[in-house]
């Protein structure tokens, strides 16, 4: 809520203001205050608002000439001039009512309720005729007793109110009185004949003079069309106004508008297309709803198909150049280069086709036609007809969930990530399907409008208006602002004239005032008391005290609940004419879609995240093993490494060669994995990790043979099976093979040749091993004998021999390679594998983890055992009889596990985060509903408080900033949506991270710390209140104490105090900062930065009051109805308003509304030569006056005569 001023201050606020949205070009401080309004700004608002082009020549010539009171040489008019064009339609209704036959009862019982409303207080004009006459004359003649109508009343008139320049153009002064003459014609023109029996010299300035004065060029205003369900730019031109068109040559029987009198021809003017469907200023559509499904799509669009989550684009063909900052600079460049380009392009073309058929100026069939095909390529065939390409990706139906374990997103690229975004929220796309159903109801509405027409008839009717409600009819709101404006400027006349009127005790006042005059004069000349001025005051000075009485007073108005309330009835509309921003409107909408978008998503997130922990805290955990019952295997303790172990370090696996496998489903439970994998962190590199387990073995070798080492050995024994073989036409890579297969084959046990031979039974790359197989390979094998080392270690054959087949035994190969060139195997499920020593009551069982294949012998390979659902330390049984596997466990219980045990200590419940995200959710959702619903309010009260000056304008320079850098409008509907997302995910993870604190068991403790601090802070400054407000009642009395020095030494006690409090509040001022700018970043209408700091950086604020004053300029009800008097001006010239009813008008006002003199522009003038001139023309009238003064007093005695035969 807010105060604002009453009555008559408040309306000349707001007049000030309707001037300061009507100056284009006063860029300086003094010609803006001045209030001016000229040719440039008249220009450039009907080009902004119809689009009707004119020269300033034309502007001046057609309607400043008669209308502003000038003849066309006016470069501007004032704030009263302005007041005056305002005030026609009112006095045209009061004018017809004191003409007119009806009588008031049969006029109003006629009307329907809008007419009832909008009528004008029926005595204003004889009222006001009242306090003219009583001020010029000074009580000489009243209504009742009306003077003569002679140049020099006139003349002492525009003295009395003012009007100086006018007082020697007695040309104007004649048409005044012709204007004002009970027998003058109803046409303008000097020369036109009177009436038989009518004659011009003896007119009398009566109330139907008066009325007939004020409106009898401007009888051509129809004030049906005031509740006429149309744009006031139909009511002037209800055929349309074509491109070309010559004002004035339509026929005088072709509308309403025209009933009154013809039309003259006139010059050409232009009308120039300006895409109204596309106009966000001046909100020239046909449905708001349109606009705002336009831009759900636009913004929905961008949200889900453009892939606002995967960050900025890069330039991918740049990637390969040097990794350095300006490289860096130069991809960000590019990339936002192509976002500008794409959303410009594609944004602009989407809302103009989908736009289409809602311009209230383009009425073409083919619009909604294009709109409608418009809407189906670019809302529904995106959501049926998946596509990926450079600008968009709509390819969702088969994007792959982020949670899923066998896809990895660390190095996704954008469009992969989308595809994730895409999968998590597929079902928020359904609601582009309701806004493309949606435009299609709109655009087949606008179809049908424009092809069968709407009548006035079925404006009215119940449904129609039902329908026109639902989608926001932009007629319907002009119909609400043509009444406001009516029902606005009678209202401002009211509160004026209120002020012309004494209360009760001014009344009381006066009359003591009077008595008090008779008294000092003895009681004498007791008639005259009044003419002293101490027993009365003038109508215009009691109206200026009252006025000045009124400046210090205000009422409270304002209010959420009263805004929304306000808006949705639409008083708001009727009476105050205020005219949301369809781009607010839309924005607001979006927010409402939005919010819901955001929840689902934050919802997800700790779904998300819940799922997360709880599946982390339940692999952490040790759980049993469910193992593969169909598939065993045994391990040889001896033939296992334990990496690390000689550094007294335990992994909790180990690297064992020759493990085997048995049972029918092993063959079909590996599938190969990467090298590089999680296990290689556990048991170092991999590579190292598996050729350390064959380091003893090899060391075994270098024993026997002094050093050598296996591919030395090897590699003797692979030449003797070379040359051997090759005599039988084998290539050496062939006779290698051979021997290695043989070899593999020879010493392979029973076992192992009866699972190979079922695991390959149907596989013609293995064939089955026989007993020839054997024979043959035993052949082969016995090509390497202690023979074959003779050459190389002469005298030790028989070491050597036993050093190859140690060798073979642990490479299978004559060409061993390293382990990071064979494929690596991971089980997809447990594999349980005993150590083959085992007994039926003594054994010891790991599980198999990586293994690398025997490539000769399948059921066989090199495995890490250990490791089982992604924990180590898993062996069992009786692993005391195995040392090193006993040491590795016995690490894992004294090191290992207590650690573990602290951190799943650590795991909060699954109810603290179930409440952690309700908390964080709801939060959320009051803080965006809180920011959604208060965009209305908000713009109403910013709106109201500019109209009734609590927000400067004329009189404030900076209101001049508004007009500048208005392309800044465009940032409205992306801020407001980013920043909803932004403040409600701050909040909601702001209030979630706080209440989690407050659960969670290892933060509970401090925040009971910090709280208890708080709280103790919390009370003792009570107590200092407490004392505080005692000292101050007993040692002060405002500023000043009564007790200087038991202040003194209390306010050193304070302030030494304060060196120590002063930290709370610093930092709780800061928690305060931090609150409230998360809460309201979001809300662009509030500036969260206080003006006057060292850099303005918060300009959203500036923003959304230049959307507010943008729609106002243009839809403001005093600027439809000043834009309806231009319109007419334009189309009947010389035939509306000339420039002796203007000046008319122009006394009217300045009677009604005398603090609006100092507004007034007007030329210096020569207060000599002037009175001068008036003493001249008063010699030379006087004799006029009184010869008319009997004539009027002999017609009056005529009259009473008459009335008194009649009666008799």
């Amino acid at each position: 809520k807010f105060l604002r001023p009453k009555g008559a201050v408040k309306d000349t606020k707001e007049l000030e203001f309707l001037v300061a949205l009507l100056q284009t070009t006063h860029n300086e401080a003094e010609s803006f205050m001045d209030g001016s309004v000229d040719a440039k700004d008249v220009r450039a608002f009907l080009l902004s608002r119809y689009g009707i082009q004119l020269t300033e020549t034309q502007v001046r010539e057609v309607i400043f000439r008669g209308l502003a009171g000038g003849e066309g040489e006016d470069e501007e008019m004032d704030i009263l001039e302005i007041v005056a064009i305002l005030m026609i339609p009112m006095l045209v209704k009061v004018s017809d009512a004191i003409l007119g036959s009806d009588s008031p009862d049969a006029r109003l019982s006629s009307m329907d309720e809008d007419k009832k409303r909008l009528l004008p207080p029926s005595d204003i004009i004889e009222d006001v005729l009242q306090d003219i006459l009583h001020d010029t004359t000074d009580g000489a003649y009243d209504v009742e007793h009306p003077p003569p109508l002679t140049p020099a009343l006139l003349r002492q008139i525009f003295l009395e109110y003012d009007e100086l320049e006018l007082v020697r153009d007695d040309d104007l002064i004649q048409q005044m009185i012709d204007m004002a003459s009970e027998s003058s014609s109803s046409s303008m023109d000097d020369d036109d004949t009177l009436k038989d029996g009518e004659s011009k010299s003896s007119p009398v300035l009566n109330v139907k003079a008066f009325a007939k004065a004020l409106t009898m060029d401007t009888n051509l205003y129809n004030p049906e069309n005031e509740t006429r369900y149309s744009e006031v730019y139909n009511d002037v031109f209800p055929e349309g106004f074509e491109e070309g068109v010559k004002i004035g040559e339509e026929t005088a029987g072709k509308s309403k508008t025209m009933n009154r009198a013809p039309s003259v021809v006139g010059e050409t003017f232009q009308k120039i297309t300006t895409f109204s469907h596309m106009d966000y200023t001046a909100d020239n559509f046909v449905h708001v709803i349109h606009v705002v499904l336009v831009w759900l799509v636009v913004v929905f669009s961008y949200f889900f198909y453009m892939s606002p989550v995967s960050g900025v684009p890069k330039a991918e063909f740049l990637e390969d150049e040097a990794d350095t900052f300006g490289t860096r600079v130069g991809f960000s460049v590019f990339g936002w280069t192509v976002t500008m380009l794409k959303l410009v392009i594609v944004g602009s073309t989407v809302s103009f086709l989908l736009a289409l058929g809602n311009g209230l100026f383009q009425k073409s069939i083919l619009e909604p036609i294009v709109g409608l095909a418009s809407v189906v390529v670019l809302v529904f065939l995106p959501y049926y007809m998946p596509e990926t390409n450079f600008v968009f990706n709509t390819n969702f139906s088969n994007a792959t969930n982020v949670t899923d374990s066998s896809h990895n997103t660390t190095n996704a690229t954008d469009d992969s990530a989308h595809e994730y975004f895409l999968y998590d929220f597929k079902e928020l796309f359904d609601i582009m399907m309701i806004f493309g159903v949606l435009l299609v109801i709109v655009q087949l509405k606008n179809l049908v409008t424009i092809v069968f027409g709407t009548s006035d008839k079925l404006k009215k009717n119940p449904a129609f208006m039902m329908l026109e409600n639902f989608l926001g009819s932009n007629v319907k709101r002009a119909y609400g602002s043509k009444q406001a404006a009516v029902y606005k400027i009678n209202e401002m006349a009211r509160n004026a004239y209120d002020l012309h009127k004494l209360d009760e005790k001014a009344a009381e006042r006066k009359e003591l005032k009077r008595e008090v005059s008779i008294e000092a004069t003895g009681g004498q000349n007791e008639g005259e008391g009044e003419k002293t001025g101490l027993g009365d005051k003038s109508s215009r000075a009691i109206a200026l005290q009252k006025y000045n009485d009124l400046t210090d007073d205000s009422d409270e108005v304002g209010g959420v609940i009263w805004a929304w309330k306000e808006y949705i009835s639409g008083n708001l509309g009727v009476t105050e004419g205020v005219w949301l921003p369809s781009r607010l409107i839309a924005a607001n909408v979006i927010l409402f879609f939005t919010i819901f978008v955001v929840l689902y998503i934050c919802t997800m997130i700790f779904t998300g995240f819940i799922w997360g922990i709880e599946e982390f805290f339940d692999a952490a955990q040790l759980k049993e093993v469910i193992y593969n019952t169909d598939c065993f295997s045994e391990f040889d303790y001896n033939d296992c490494y334990f990496p690390f172990e000689e550094a007294a370090f335990y992994t909790g696996v180990a690297v064992c060669r020759d493990v085997s496998l048995s049972g029918p489903g092993c063959d079909d439970l590996f599938e190969e994995a990467d090298p590089e994998s999680t296990f290689g962190s556990a048991i170092g590199n991999m590579c190292d990790s598996f050729n350390a387990a064959f380091a003893p073995f090899e060391k075994q070798v270098g024993d026997l043979l002094g050093g050598a080492s296996c591919p030395y050995v090897l590699d003797a024994a692979k030449k003797s099976v070379v040359d051997v073989l090759g005599a039988y036409n084998y290539s050496a890579e062939d006779s290698e093979l051979f021997y290695n297969v043989c070899y593999r084959y020879t010493y392979m046990e029973d076992e192992d040749i009866s699972k190979f031979n079922e695991w390959f039974d149907d596989d013609t790359y293995y064939p089955d091993i026989t007993e020839e197989t054997l024979a043959d390979c035993g052949i082969v094998a016995s090509i390497v004998s202690p023979e074959t080392f003779v050459d190389s270690y002469q005298g030790r054959e028989e070491a050597a021999f036993a050093g190859f087949q140690i060798c073979m035994d642990l490479y299978k190969s004559l060409s061993p390679r390293p382990f990071c060139e064979e494929p690596f195997y991971f089980p997809t499920e447990s594999i349980i594998t005993y150590e083959k020593n085992r007994t039926d009551t003594e054994f010891c069982y790991s599980y198999l983890s990586l293994c690398v294949a025997d490539q000769y012998n399948p059921s066989r390979g090199t495995c890490v055992i250990g490791e089982a659902d992604g924990r180590y330390y898993r062996f069992g049984g009786a692993y005391e009889n195995y040392p090193s596997i006993n040491k590795t466990m016995n690490h894992y219980q004294i090191f290992v596990e207590p650690t573990e045990q602290s951190f799943l200590s650590l795991f909060p419940a699954q109810w603290m985060l179930t409440l952690t995200a309700a908390i964080g959710i709801t939060s959320g959702l009051i803080a965006a509903l809180a920011t959604a619903l208060v965009y209305v309010p908000s713009s109403i009260h910013t709106i109201l408080k500019f109209r009734s000056g609590v927000i400067p304008s004329l009189k404030d320079p900076k209101f001049i900033s508004y007009r500048k850098n208005l392309h800044n409008q465009t940032y409205m509907i992306g801020s407001m949506f980013w920043g909803l997302i932004i403040s409600t995910g701050m909040v909601t993870f702001l209030t979630a991270g706080i209440t989690f604190l407050l659960v969670w068991p290892i933060t509970r403790p401090i925040v009971v710390e910090i709280a208890a601090q708080v709280l103790g802070i919390a009370i003792t400054v009570a107590v200092k209140v407490v004392l505080c407000f005692l000292a101050m009642r007993t040692a002060y009395s405002g500023f000043y104490r009564t007790k200087p020095m038991f202040a003194n030494v209390f306010n050193v006690a304070l302030e030494c105090w304060a060196l120590a409090l002063s930290l709370a509040f610093v930092a709780g001022r800061l928690a305060k900062f931090l609150v409230i700018t998360s809460f309201y970043v979001g809300r662009i209408d509030r500036p969260v930065l206080a003006d006057g700091l060292f850099v303005q950086v918060d300009k959203l604020p500036l923003v959304f009051r230049q959307n507010l004053l943008s729609t106002e300029s243009h839809r403001h009800p005093y600027i439809e109805m000043l834009g309806q008097m231009y319109l007419m001006k334009l189309r009947h010239r010389e035939h509306f308003s000339s420039r002796a009813g203007s000046i008319w008008r122009l006394l009217f006002v300045s009677a009604l509304m005398p603090w609006l003199k100092k507004k007034r522009i007007q030329d210096d003038i020569n207060i000599e030569n002037l009175r001068s001139f008036v003493e001249k023309e008063n010699q030379g009238s006087s004799k006029q006056i009184q010869d008319a003064s009997e004539e009027v007093t002999l017609q009056a005695h005529k009259e009473n005569a008459d009335g008194a035969m009649e009666n008799l």
